[in-house]
C-alpha cells in the first residue's frame, strides 16, 4: 500500500478508466510532480488490483479506435480504498526532501562544489514556488482539495526559502571558521 495506490483507487472510485486515462488524470492534477509515478507503474498497479479483486477489467472497442482496457473498482476495492484512507490519515508525517541527501554530505565536498549545490537548492526551491504561483490563477476551477494541496505546497516552499537563507548564513559562518 502506497500513496500511489490511494491515488489510483481514488480515481477509479470516481469513474471507470483505462490505465492511460489514469496516467493522464495524474498528470493533469500535477501529482507526478510530488509522487514518482509513470505509465508503467499505473499499468502494473491496475493489473495487481485486478488480481486482488479490487478492480475488474473490460476490453472496449469504439469504432475504428484501438481496443482499450477499462478498469472499474469493485466493492472490495472500495473497501480497501476506505481502509487506506484511514491508515494514511493516521500515518506519521514524514518530510524528507531529496536535497537533504546533499545537505547531509556537504562536509565531504570542497567549498566551490558546496556553494554550487547550495545555489542549485536555492534555485530549485524558488523555481518550484514560481511554477506553483504561476499555475494558481490559470487553475481557478481547481476543486477545493486540489487548491488546498497547491496552497500547502506554496506555504512549504516559502518556509523552505527561509530555511535555505538561514542554512546559507550558518554554512558561511562555519566555512569562515575553518
Amino acid at each position: 500500500m502506497s500513496a500511489i495506490d490511494l491515488i489510483i483507487l481514488g480515481s477509479l472510485c470516481q469513474s471507470p478508466k483505462s490505465a492511460y486515462d489514469l496516467q493522464k488524470q495524474i498528470e493533469a492534477r500535477n501529482l507526478s510532480r510530488w509522487i514518482k509515478i509513470g505509465s508503467f507503474t499505473v499499468y502494473k498497479k491496475v493489473v495487481q488490483y485486478e488480481t486482488k479483486g479490487y478492480v475488474v477489467s473490460e476490453i472496449i472497442k469504439n469504432g475504428r479506435m484501438p481496443e482499450k482496457t477499462m478498469y472499474t473498482i469493485t466493492q472490495e476495492g472500495k473497501e480497501a480504498f476506505k481502509e487506506w484512507m484511514i491508515k494514511f490519515s493516521l500515518a506519521e508525517t514524514r518530510v524528507f526532501l531529496d536535497f537533504n541527501a546533499v545537505i547531509v554530505n556537504m562536509a565531504l565536498i570542497d567549498d566551490n562544489l558546496a556553494n554550487e549545490c547550495i545555489l542549485n537548492i536555492k534555485n530549485s526551491i524558488h523555481n518550484t514556488k514560481l511554477q506553483i504561483t504561476e499555475s494558481l490563477p490559470s487553475h481557478a476551477d481547481i476543486p477545493l482539495f486540489g487548491r488546498m494541496i497547491l496552497e500547502q505546497q506554496f506555504l512549504l516552499l516559502e518556509t523552505l526559502e527561509k530555511w535555505e537563507e538561514n542554512f546559507e548564513k550558518e554554512y558561511e559562518k562555519v566555512r569562515k571558521e575553518k
